[in-house]
């Protein structure tokens, strides 16, 4: 290494430390960069990428306006701007890709599905994803009670998506592994998107796919000492499985619990019981 690419990297840092910073995955990042001019890294004499505090800033920037529903391709010209006045609808700016969605979806089309959910999931971060793109087509087809092939199939082709979306190679070995599982009832396909979130912010994730009993979570938990078992339900409990859980949560720090089950058995904790995805995920990300 040249004493020049030594000074440089004494104030600057790789795109995985961007990464684990911003929460954005390394691939979406480069995107930005490449197809959207979004980011310039200085590079080291290999070519490496290098990133600074501005870089982080800019990245908070440019998720705070795709979230208000501003495109990608018109971020680059208002992140100059302290308070951009965009204009920018996020119904109106999603309308034609959960539309373009909906009709892959109805045409029972795994290519057209993957093609376009790889398209979005790439280029925007999966919490964007999940809010603007497929939350809204899974309602559509929920509410038109003729469509349960349509809705199931779209459910199946997200979780199938999104298992071979997670990478561990770039996970952090200083955090544990999150081993994530639901219960009967519940949708795996919300638990398959959040697992892609929590991988994109560098933890390793194993992802149960089949639902999973109260026994069998609690087993797992028991067993895996070093891991923190996310454990999602909606419904109820019987009277025994959340005196299961109650007892579970007590003993074991690893367990993290989330949905109305939890919350209608009475269990509270702040840092392990969740009525939600989005405020585990918050909570979660938060820790050191």
């Amino acid at each position: 290494m040249s004493q020049q690419d030594s000074q440089v990297e004494t104030a600057r840092f790789p795109i995985r430390e961007l990464s684990a910073r911003t929460k954005v995955n390394t691939v979406t990042i480069r995107a930005w960069e490449r197809r959207y001019g979004l980011l310039t890294p200085q590079r080291t004499s290999k070519g490496h990428r290098l990133y600074s505090d501005s870089d982080v800033t800019t990245v908070e920037k440019i998720l705070a306006l795709v979230a208000r529903g501003v495109p990608l391709g018109k971020v680059k010209a208002l992140l100059t701007e302290d308070e951009p006045d965009d204009g920018y609808n996020a119904l109106d700016t999603w309308a034609e890709p959960v539309e373009a969605l909906l009709g892959a979806v109805q045409a029972f089309s795994s290519s057209r599905i993957e093609h376009l959910v790889d398209e979005y999931f790439l280029n925007y971060p999966p919490a964007v994803c999940r809010e603007r793109l497929v939350e809204p087509a899974l309602e559509t087809l929920a509410q038109d009670g003729n469509s349960n092939a349509a809705l199931v199939f779209a459910e199946s082709e997200l979780i199938r998506y999104a298992t071979l979306r997670l990478n561990n190679k770039g996970a952090s070995n200083k955090r544990p592994v999150l081993v994530m599982a639901c219960g009967d009832n519940t949708p795996v396909w919300r638990l398959s998107l959040m697992a892609m979130e929590f991988a994109d912010a560098g933890y390793k994730v194993q992802l149960i796919t089949q639902p999973l009993s109260v026994d069998a979570c609690v087993e797992i938990t028991a067993k895996l000492t070093d891991a923190k078992v996310i454990f999602y339900q909606d419904g109820l409990w019987r009277e025994n499985e959340a005196e299961k859980m109650s007892q579970t949560l007590s003993s074991c720090d690893g367990l993290i619990l989330i949905g109305t089950a939890p919350i209608l058995a009475g269990l509270e904790d702040d840092q392990k019981v969740f009525n939600d995805l989005g405020q585990c995920i918050r909570v979660i990300n938060k820790a050191p």
